[in-house]
Formats: structure tokens, C-alpha cells, sequence
């Protein structure tokens, strides 16, 4: 029982913690974040807390890492519940909305890196399970109005590639898997990979303010980002 209790308070005081490191990413971004400073919060000594996470890069490693698993089980999870046809579009919408509602966390893992901190193996492991979810609702995009699943080639409905884009799935034939499971072809990670860059292109400007004074809704330039996307364009 003693044993138990040990644990259960170490949980809840290594949540605790992050709470407050992820409070202080709001505040100050990534440079803010201080294990002697959380442990003041917390009313406890500095020492005291290194108990619980050796040093601040493990501290951070555990933040990205939570921050990777709930956008990825996000996405899955708008994936799992839409129609095949809806996937990609539930997939990218699903992607924004959860860097609107935490924009400090999406910009903990998609904007300028740590100095000095090096990401463990693990959080690449939960990154490519998340790049999965894509290629796979990239794989459901056909024509926009009959729900057709995309295959390989220009016959699923969509525009035949360009000569550019045909070299890039050339060149991606060549790079080795990205993604756990059956290693995708050339021209599905060329698709997942424009799709990823495009989609993140448009949320990092909105979540950095970039857009703020243009006068116009960024959300129907995502839509309108995601339409070209399913059409092929």
C-alpha cells in the first residue's frame, strides 16, 4: 500500500509539474521553462523537484512527447469516426482546430527548435505513427465528388501528375519509410508530403499571428487549401 501510494503521488507531482511548465510556454515560450521556477510554483525546492525529472530536457521531453500523442490520437481519432470519402478533409481540419484551441503545444513541436535539446527515439516513433494517419487519409482522397479511393496512378480521379511532381515521387521511391507498416509508394509520400507541408504551412502563419491585420478569415483559406488538396492541385 505504501509502494502504491509512493507512485500515485509521484504521478500527480510529476503532472503537476508539467502544468506549470506548460503554463510558463504560454508565457515565455520554451526559453521560460525552469525546473527551479516549477518548483517554486509548487511550493518545493528546486533539488526536491530533480527527483522527479533528472533535468529540463527531460522535462521537455515528456511535454513534446504528451504533445505528439494527443495530436496524433486526435487525428486518428477523426480519421476512425468519418466516411472514407471525409477522411482527409476530417484529418485536416481535425490537425487545425487542435492548434487553434493550443497553439503554445503546437508550437512546441512544429516551431523553432529548442537550442541544445535533442529529441529521444520516441518521440520520432509517435511522429511517424501520426505521418501514418496521413498517408493513410491521403490514400482515401479521389475525386472530390465521388468519394473514389486514390490509387497510384492518375486513374483515381484526380489530375495525372506533372513532370515535377513525377520526379519527386522518383526521388522519394529512394529515401527508405517514414511511417510503421507497408512502406508507401512514391507518388502517395509525395502527396503526403506536400499535403503535410501545405496544411502546416497555413496553421503555423495563423497560430504565430501572421495573418492578423490582413483582413480576411484564415479558416476559409484552409478550406480552400484543403479543397485544392483533395482535387490534386
Amino acid at each position: 500500500m505504501a509502494t502504491a501510494r509512493r507512485e500515485r503521488y509521484r504521478k500527480q507531482t510529476r503532472e503537476e509539474a508539467k502544468a506549470v511548465a506548460l503554463a510558463q510556454l504560454a508565457e515565455s515560450g520554451t526559453a521560460g521553462i525552469s525546473v527551479n521556477a516549477i518548483a517554486k510554483a509548487m511550493g518545493m525546492t528546486g533539488p526536491a523537484l530533480y527527483r522527479y525529472f533528472a533535468s529540463r530536457d527531460e522535462l521537455l521531453t515528456e511535454l513534446i512527447t504528451d504533445t505528439y500523442r494527443d495530436l496524433a490520437e486526435t487525428l486518428a481519432q477523426a480519421v476512425a469516426v468519418a466516411a472514407p470519402a471525409d477522411r482527409f478533409r476530417a484529418m485536416a481540419r481535425a490537425m487545425r482546430d487542435w492548434a487553434k484551441r493550443q497553439p503554445d503545444r503546437y508550437l512546441l513541436i512544429y516551431g523553432t527548435p529548442v537550442p541544445g535539446y535533442h529529441a529521444p527515439p520516441e518521440t520520432a516513433e509517435i511522429a511517424a505513427g501520426m505521418m501514418r494517419t496521413i498517408f493513410d487519409a491521403c490514400s482515401t482522397v479521389g475525386d472530390a465528388d465521388s468519394g473514389t479511393a486514390r490509387g497510384a496512378t492518375a486513374s483515381h480521379g484526380q489530375q495525372p501528375l506533372t513532370e515535377l511532381e513525377a520526379a519527386l515521387a522518383r526521388h522519394l521511391e529512394g529515401v527508405g519509410s517514414w511511417v510503421p507498416g507497408e512502406e508507401p509508394d512514391g507518388e502517395l509520400k509525395g502527396r503526403a508530403l506536400r499535403t503535410w507541408t501545405r496544411l502546416h504551412g497555413v496553421i503555423s502563419l495563423d497560430v504565430q499571428g501572421q495573418f492578423t491585420g490582413m483582413g480576411f478569415d484564415p479558416s476559409v483559406l484552409f478550406e480552400a487549401e484543403i479543397d485544392a488538396l483533395v482535387r490534386g492541385g
